[in-house]
């Protein structure tokens, strides 16, 4: 069953799947509770699993958090009790740690009627071949649900296009959007101009609300068709108000109207709803207006920390030999290149290119376990990827047999983990206002070397 990369799970009571990250009993835990779809704990990522079984036409799959990057796992051997916990995917069936699970797919009306469901499915945790249900998931039974609760709306939350909260729209020719007479009309050439900027609200659905700054009211889809900055409607009920963007490029959307159910477009130098497909004039490059960025009060979640990828490797490898017919002592100097790097980066808020500066911990892993050890202050493009390299030399002080070799080989473990991480973003505005916000959709990724390590062989000469 192909299912969509990044999903949102819905129950029959039209509530998102959560992951409970706050410390206490239920942590960890996956809970229908969420209101909101845009929310970095209502995000997950479906993978298609190496393995099937003979004749399953369904396919297995592994489920990640994208909040922890963790799998969907049991939570013991003696508890059914489903948590994102596993740090890496595990296939063996024979195992309780097996983060196996097969999407059923149900017809007719099961876990959600609402028109942006992907699919309706149940998911059967393949090791104990038991259905998921309840509030806070867990595998129940061997059997499906008479009530239905064991059936999920799956939602395509790689459709959802989340925009920043204060943004200029530039058209296929060049010039800014700009309030005019009660209209939308492309036809500033400054970005700093006060009648172009708008703010951005995200519904519970994901779809958005904007308002005009210059007018200071909504946009709204008129009986022509035409979209005006005319609206004082507060609620989410028209759907005239109410528009979904969809990502066409790095910074560029289309913007279709969920009351006309058309594309916004350059119609002459206004905005029209006025065609069904993503035409060039219905394509908007989006800048945010925003000066500067700074981002601190960076904490980071170390209980939801994942470590993955280990690899042992040799770093370098020195030799001593004794020709004699005494044993010798030798001090063997190792000089290795140590390079560890770090990324910051979002799981749900999306940044464009503005100038940032960050104040940050850095965490790495060190002797199996992650530990913040480190510090960064300065300039950063949000995921970009910081690299430091450093030149480090040790000694090593051996006894070597008479008429031997000894082959003296430095091994570490390179890993990467990941670590989310909560933050306050604070923003100058292009009117210079200021404004302050926090987030939990933070997300580090760092790789580094860890438990140095001597391998020692011994050879006859």
């Amino acid at each position: 069953m192909a299912l969509p990369r990044y999903v949102a799970i819905e129950s029959k009571f039209k509530n998102y799947l959560r992951y409970m990250h706050k410390d206490g009993e239920q942590h960890g835990f996956l809970q229908f509770s969420g209101e909101e779809i845009v929310s970095p704990f209502a995000k997950f990522e479906i993978e298609r699993a190496k393995t099937t079984t003979a004749g399953n036409d369904n396919g297995f799959v592994h489920i990640r958090c994208c909040y922890n990057n963790k799998y969907w796992v049991a939570r013991s051997s003696s508890d059914s009790i489903i948590i994102a916990g596993a740090d890496e995917p595990n296939e063996d069936q024979s195992q309780w740690s097996c983060t196996l699970f097969e999407p059923i797919p149900v017809s007719g009306e099961g876990g959600n009627s609402s028109s942006s469901t992907n699919a309706t499915v149940r998911f059967r945790h393949v090791q104990l071949g038991r259905y998921l249900t309840g509030a806070c998931l867990f595998a129940q039974s061997s059997s499906t649900d008479s009530d239905r609760l064991d059936v999920f709306g799956i939602i395509n939350w790689g459709l959802l296009m989340i925009l920043p909260k204060h943004i200029a729209l530039k058209g296929d020719n060049g010039l800014y959007l700009s309030a005019s007479g009660g209209y939308l009309e492309f036809t500033s050439s400054d970005k700093g101009d006060p009648k172009v900027g708008n703010e951005v609200f995200i519904t519970k659905d994901g779809s958005i609300r904007i308002k005009n700054n210059h007018f200071g009211k909504f946009w709204r889809h008129s009986s022509a068709d035409w979209i005006c900055p005319d609206s004082d409607d507060t609620t989410t009920d028209d759907l005239n108000t109410l528009f979904s963007p969809v990502k066409v490029g790095d910074n560029v959307i289309a913007l279709r109207n969920l009351g006309s159910n058309n594309f916004c477009m350059r119609k002459d130098s206004y905005l029209k709803a006025g065609v069904d497909t993503i035409s060039n004039e219905a394509r908007l490059v989006v800048e945010e207006l925003v000066v500067s960025r700074e981002i601190y009060n960076v904490k980071f979640h170390l209980m939801d920390a994942r470590i993955y990828n280990r690899n042992i490797i040799t770093m370098v490898t020195k030799t001593a030999t004794n020709d004699t017919q005494e044993s010798n002592t030798a001090t063997l100097k190792f000089s290795r290149k140590e390079t560890k790097s770090s990324t910051w980066n979002g799981s749900v808020s999306f940044k464009l290119g503005v100038k940032t500066e960050i104040q940050t911990g850095i965490p790495f892993i060190v002797e199996g376990k992650v530990e913040v050890s480190a510090e960064f202050t300065g300039g950063y493009q949000w995921g970009e990827t910081k690299s430091e390299e450093n030149q480090v030399e040790t000694e090593y002080t051996i006894t070597v047999p008479p008429m031997s070799k000894v082959t003296v080989s430095l091994l570490a473990t390179q890993g990467s983990c990941d670590v989310p991480f909560s933050y306050t973003q604070h923003n100058t505005l292009m009117n210079g206002e200021q404004v302050t916000h926090d987030f939990d959709d933070g997300v580090y990724t760092g790789v580094n070397s860890f438990n140095f390590d001597y391998d020692i062989k011994t050879k006859e000469l």
